[in-house]
């Protein structure tokens, strides 16, 4: 079974919660990883951000401009995951990484 991180739960604007992913083993390791967004947008635009130290997180190139539901391959090294809500009103997302 697929190592599964529920990155947001009904998240509104602003962001989600860093969460610390497993460490991979060895550079020849894949780092490639599937990003499902669901729920109710009301305009909303959402961005899987990353981080190597939980403390200043990057956007995402290709994962940074989600405004409806989707499932977007991403590919990283970095140790932390969150998505970032902006924007709309009423919003209600969830984020899994799978």
């Amino acid at each position: 079974m697929a190592n599964e991180i529920r990155l947001a739960t009904a998240q509104a604007n602003g962001n989600s919660t860093g969460i610390e992913q497993q460490r991979f083993g060895s550079v020849d390791e894949s780092h490639l990883r599937t990003l499902f967004v669901d729920g109710t947008f009301g305009s909303a635009t959402v961005k899987f951000q990353i981080s190597i130290d939980n403390s200043t997180y990057f956007d995402v190139t290709g994962a940074d401009a989600i405004t409806a539901k989707a499932v977007v391959n991403v590919e990283f090294r970095a140790q932390y995951v969150r998505i970032n809500v902006a924007g709309g009103t009423g919003e209600s997302i969830d984020a899994w990484l799978i």
